[in-house]
């Protein structure tokens, strides 16, 4: 009996080992996975024709490519059979976000601005990056809203978003500036992407009922998102000055 303890023992040892990928491999699986589940759009600075903010959000993606390219990006000695066993257990694409032209040449005009948060400021989920930068919270925006997205609704913080009692919105900002006169809001380390806009600003920044839905249903879907419950939510919520805080589409509040 002890004899054939042992032999099982050795059996599924000699099945580990013949399952495990190469070292390189693993370190690969590893680099593309980060790239998947991070936000990819800080490295893709290639040209690239972009939609308009609104259609792209709403289309979900500023740029999807196979799988298999981003593989080959990564390492170009890849052999077909080292391929096939990265590809296992992965997603068929992955989404990039190139920067936008504006961004990228420091020439143009930047439209909008976007931030997610949580529908009411919860200390716990405050970043203290922003903090040790000298920076208050709820002075960071991105001129992307797949950022923004990003932080509206954080699986890596628990519940941060998802939780119907204190859902996730975006927040848009109408800019209409040249970037070339932002120079004060921005900060030297902060990304490109990344502004500080006054206060003033800051303070008649409304929710975006359209990115702010869009973006729940997409990370949610319909049955979890208590998308009318949360809808409600948003109509409630007054600002600083007792007044709505969200707009349909527009500052106007029309679509």
């Amino acid at each position: 009996m002890a004899g054939a303890g042992v032999l099982r023992l050795a059996a599924k040892v000699l099945a580990k080992k013949l399952a495990r990928k190469p070292k390189h491999v693993q370190e690969l699986r590893k680099r593309v996975k980060h790239v998947i589940k991070g936000n990819a759009w800080e490295s893709m600075i290639g040209e690239q024709k972009r939609l308009p903010e609104g259609l792209e959000f709403l289309r979900g993606y500023a740029k999807r490519s196979p799988m298999e390219n981003l593989m080959v990006k990564t390492d170009k000695n890849l052999t077909p059979e080292a391929m096939k066993k990265l590809l296992a257990g992965l997603p068929t694409h992955v989404d990039t976000i190139p920067l936008r032209k504006t961004i990228r040449e420091g020439r143009g005009k930047i439209k909008n601005l976007f931030r997610g948060e949580t529908l009411n400021p919860d200390q716990q989920y405050i970043s203290k990056t922003g903090i040790e930068q000298g920076m208050k919270p709820g002075n960071w925006w991105s001129a992307e809203p797949f950022e923004a997205a990003h932080y509206a609704i954080r699986p890596s913080k628990g519940i941060m978003g998802s939780d119907i009692n204190n859902p996730g919105v975006i927040r848009r900002m109408s800019m209409n500036k040249d970037i070339e006169d932002m120079g004060s809001m921005k900060n030297r380390g902060t990304g490109m992407t990344h502004f500080h806009p006054p206060q003033d600003k800051m303070d008649s920044a409304k929710i975006s009922m359209f990115y702010s839905v869009v973006n729940r249903l997409r990370e949610m879907g319909l049955k979890d998102s208590q998308i009318f419950k949360y809808i409600g939510q948003i109509m409630k919520k007054k600002n600083a000055a007792g007044k709505r805080d969200y707009m349909l589409y527009n500052s106007g509040g029309k679509v």
